[in-house]
């Protein structure tokens, strides 16, 4: 009897790990992952001297502009699958999903970093008339379509001054 009971559990032992395992391993990598992420992000963000990016189409009055091109910066991400199993139970019930909220907020301010970084590095002192746009990409996969991942453009016109 006692040996049936062990059988039993071990059993049922295997199925929870093979079915809850992947959404825990990926809820706990997931979480650490975007932290470290994160903070490297605050990181760099915090080195650059001054915030260089304007949405304004124009430059400041008295100022000659000696030089300008056209930056741009993209970010491509997708959600773990913790996430996007989330997002399917939030989706049955409604309402905001918080999770893929802050992957697309790291999202744009990571389009944001890069882009000021690229104008920093090629001599830029602004960027001005910054735009973003945002598009999903989804692969099919035998007819249906899966994944959710997304990508966020950012651009502008750097401009160098006399």
């Amino acid at each position: 009897m006692a040996e049936d009971t062990i059988a039993t559990l071990l059993i049922w032992g295997f199925i929870l790990a093979s079915s809850l395992g992947p959404f825990l391993f990926s809820w706990l990598v997931g979480n650490w992952h975007q932290k470290r992420i994160i903070e490297r992000l605050l990181e760099r963000e915090a080195a650059l001297p001054r915030d260089n990016l304007s949405t304004l189409s124009t430059t400041l009055p008295g100022k000659t502009i000696v030089d300008s091109q056209l930056l741009l910066a993209n970010v491509v991400s997708a959600p773990s699958r913790w996430q996007l199993f989330l997002a399917g139970i939030k989706s049955i019930f409604g309402g905001n999903i918080k999770h893929l909220d802050m992957m697309l907020d790291w999202g744009r301010s990571e389009a944001l970093q890069r882009l000021r970084e690229q104008a920093s590095e090629l001599g830029y002192d602004d960027v001005i008339n910054l735009r973003m746009e945002t598009s999903t990409i989804s692969m099919n996969n035998g007819g249906r379509q899966k994944g959710g991942s997304f990508e966020i453009l950012a651009y502008g016109t750097g401009i160098k001054y006399l």
